[in-house]
């Protein structure tokens, strides 16, 4: 892996505890009623959508508009299916008469339904924050970086398939039949290193980004991930992360490290250029 590797795109998905429910005045039917509307939502999304890649340019003829910008305008309707650990798909509706091209973030985060009411991390039976990126979808990789396109003609149902990192050591992994819900990456992680190692997920191994996620967002020493073993079906205990995944992992932490402090140095600067 190159020292001279510079971070550019990704995206970022994240799952955060709905803590102080009771405060909010939301009883747990209501969250329920809530986490069921948004898993018949995405079912519907997902059996209508068109899987795209990411597109570097704005479809002719269409509108571009920014994701969240556009979901708030209700424009888009967006849903999100979290396969595990390693990524997952994001679903977003065209709710207009017209084409329009989605310009998606670098990266961005995911978090369970309602879980921004609790304003932080709880109980550990509730899923983890995960980092995502929509990158290296178009065709070889390399290419735009995280960001791109999404184009979407009217009233239909488009999806890209994306990766991720959990951002909460220690917490469960959800899987397919969790409701989650799209968030902007400063709304689950606010480290500057964890936000360019998500930009940047499509250019690295998972498990090393993982180990190195682990470590920046959630402190988790070195030592007790480079030490830490699972057990397999087999009734075999192994190591979760390899030893070249512990090294590339090392390898991420300095240069996400030195990238957000080049980047805090020179915001206007592409960490690309080396500028």
């Amino acid at each position: 892996m190159s020292q001279t590797f510079r971070m550019t795109g990704f995206a970022v998905m994240a799952f955060l505890l709905c803590s102080f429910l009771a405060s909010a005045g939301l009883g747990t039917e209501n969250v329920s009623e809530k986490k069921a509307a948004n898993r018949a939502q995405v079912r519907a999304m997902a059996k209508n959508a068109k899987v795209q890649s990411l597109e570097n340019q704005v479809a002719e003829g269409a509108v571009e508009v920014d994701l969240f910008q556009a979901i708030e305008k209700e424009q888009l309707a967006a849903g999100i299916i979290q396969s595990g650990m390693k990524g997952g798909k994001l679903f977003l509706e065209n709710k207009t008469d017209q084409p329009i091209s989605v310009k998606i973030p670098n990266a961005f985060g995911t978090r369970p339904i309602l879980a921004q009411i609790g304003g932080g991390s709880g109980s550990d039976d509730i899923e983890q924050l995960f980092g995502s990126n929509a990158g290296g979808g178009m065709g070889g990789g390399g290419g735009m970086g995280g960001g791109g396109f999404m184009n979407i003609p009217p009233e239909k149902v488009v999806a890209v398939k994306y990766q991720s990192v959990c951002l909460e050591y220690g917490k469960p992994v959800p899987d397919a039949a969790s409701a989650y819900e799209l968030a902007p990456l400063n709304e689950v992680t606010d480290k500057e290193d964890v936000k360019v190692l998500c930009e940047n997920l499509h250019r690295v191994d998972l498990r090393a980004a993982q180990f190195a996620a682990w470590h920046m967002n959630s402190g988790t020493p070195l030592a007790q991930l480079a030490s830490e073993t699972v057990l397999r079906p087999n009734g075999k205990r192994v190591p979760n992360f390899n030893a070249k995944e512990v090294q590339q992992g090392m390898m991420l932490i300095q240069m996400s490290r030195q990238a957000a402090s080049e980047r805090a140095k020179k915001p206007e600067a592409s960490l690309s250029s080396g500028s």
